[in-house]
């Protein structure tokens, strides 16, 4: 049956295999259950876990003759529990509960409030209620994704960088692209700057390092005392600076500014204004007049 089993679980371009402390085969429910150390591998993909279940089918094979009838036995997905733990090249990921579909190309992972899956590559970190990570493309669907991104550049006055933290209701992460879109409810934080936008595209270079966050469809950024809001805007990563447009305004304890085009500089806080025009009160800057005198 292990022999059988080896030979029939297959996982495009090569064979599935498995070890475990215990096995039990059902025939008639058509499947293996495996106790102990159950450790899955496939070419370079790696899966460990307390528990597994594979569930199996099947298949009709190519007849040789019009009379041939003959079967395989193909498993169609593998259910992990307890301390899931993946590895394919530079990505890890971890959970409480895993199915490998085999002919879908994926592995979803779950886990609980307190434990969700992680995904990690490098020095990133990513999170949510579930992990969808497919085989076949290396990309990834997340459920209320939490990322924290460590790769970005340190800029002139800080030896190191300022860790980017991104939260949203849904994430797709297209590999081949470079390309990560969140939607709904996307908030990114980094330092004392908070970002709100409904929907946000990451790219990255081929290093993985991240380029440009763009944010559209209403966008509200707070640093501070300060508040400025617009239509869309873009953050770029190696400049630190958040470039705001659509009706573009920046509130500052008082004052107004708007224009064509503001631009942000989160480190040095400078601002600079495309055909600005604004509302300034002298009253609530008193306090820094006394200090002046």
């Amino acid at each position: 049956m292990i022999a059988l089993l080896l030979a029939a679980a297959t996982l495009p371009p090569g064979p599935l295999h498995f070890k475990a402390d215990d096995m039990r085969y059902q025939p008639k429910e058509r499947r293996i259950f495996l106790d102990g150390e159950v450790h899955l591998t496939r070419a370079d993909l790696n899966v460990t876990g307390d528990h597994a279940v594979a569930d199996y089918a099947e298949v009709p094979k190519a007849p040789k003759r019009a009379s041939s009838s003959e079967t395989r036995l193909e498993v169609e997905r593998f259910t992990v529990d307890g301390k899931v733990h993946a590895v394919r090249g530079t990505r890890i990921a971890d959970g409480e509960h895993g199915v490998m579909d085999v002919p879908g190309q994926t592995l979803v992972l779950t886990g609980t409030d307190r434990v969700p899956p992680v995904l990690r590559e490098g020095a990133e970190t990513l999170s949510g209620e579930r992990i969808l990570w497919r085989l076949d493309s290396e990309d990834v669907d997340v459920v209320r994704p939490r990322l924290f991104l460590k790769r970005s550049l340190p800029s002139e006055t800080q030896k190191s960088p300022t860790p980017v933290r991104v939260e949203a209701q849904h994430m797709v992460l297209h590999k081949e692209a470079r390309l990560a879109k969140f939607t709904d409810d996307v908030v990114v934080r980094r330092g004392d700057t908070v970002v709100k936008s409904p929907k946000m595209d990451a790219h990255y270079d081929q290093d993985g390092q991240l380029t440009i966050l763009e944010m559209r469809g209403g966008v509200d950024m707070r640093q501070g005392d300060r508040r400025a809001t617009g239509q869309s805007a873009d953050y770029d990563a190696k400049s630190r600076t958040l470039v705001l447009l659509g009706d573009p305004k920046l509130y500052d304890r008082g004052d107004v500014l708007a224009g064509d085009r503001i631009d942000m500089a989160l480190d040095s806080k400078e601002v600079h204004v495309e055909k600005a025009k604004g509302k300034l009160r002298p009253d609530t800057h008193k306090d820094e007049e006394a200090k002046l005198q």
